[in-house]
């Protein structure tokens, strides 16, 4: 399993939003979890639902978001090829946002 960090700072916070919104509000969303196989599901949901509510949390709380997000994409990214098209995309998209920025 990968370790997991509490930093912020090294990616791009508005990214990982963006990301995470392509999720929760897709509309697809409901149907995702009905048409993803049952090993992903096992792995993501307590997860997703973590990410989704942080994703809503007023005021924002950007450290447990992206946190949030890792923890989603580390129980995801080794079982895309096995989900729908489309939510393979986004969950993708989150792993990209999820990189660290370049040095500046």
């Amino acid at each position: 399993m990968r370790s997991v960090t509490n930093r912020r700072d090294d990616v791009d916070v508005a990214a990982v939003r963006r990301a995470v919104r392509s999720i929760a509000e897709s509309p697809r969303y409901d149907d995702w979890l009905l048409e993803m196989p049952d090993h992903v599901l096992h792995a993501v949901a307590a997860p997703l639902e973590m990410l989704v509510f942080q994703y809503y949390l007023t005021p924002p709380k950007d450290r447990m978001l992206v946190r949030a997000a890792r923890v989603v994409w580390d129980s995801v990214a080794d079982s895309l090829e096995d989900c729908p098209a489309d939510m393979a995309t986004a969950y993708a998209s989150l792993g990209t946002a999820l990189s660290p920025r370049a040095e500046k």
